[in-house]
């Protein structure tokens, strides 16, 4: 199952710019793989929309509780406390393509 999740935090608190978060933001994007595969979770890749200070991530999940298990460790957890952030499931192009033309 895709999921992608969608972070956001307020630009006086941006990690590039503000000390506090900085390290929080570094721990995840070094680890956030690695802690994913412990779990059995395929971390996709992440992208930066930098101006408007949000990150999406997208994951390969056998299940919700496996993604759970990798948002509840503390390194991935940590940048949370600065961030709104969601999650969902979504389909890859292919997916939808055949999904709408099912439906034809």
């Amino acid at each position: 199952m895709l999921v992608m999740q969608v972070s956001k935090h307020p630009a006086d608190l941006c990690p590039v710019y503000n000390d506090k978060y900085r390290a929080l933001t570094i721990g995840w994007y070094e680890k956030i793989e690695p802690i994913s595969a412990k779990h059995g979770v395929k971390f996709l890749g992440s992208y930066d929309d930098h101006a408007a200070h949000t990150v999406f991530a997208m994951f390969d999940t056998p299940s919700m509780d496996n993604l759970m298990k990798v948002f509840a460790e503390p390194e991935v957890s940590a940048p949370l406390s600065f961030c709104k952030s969601r999650m969902f499931p979504v389909s890859d192009h292919q997916a939808t393509l055949a999904m709408i033309k099912k439906r034809a």
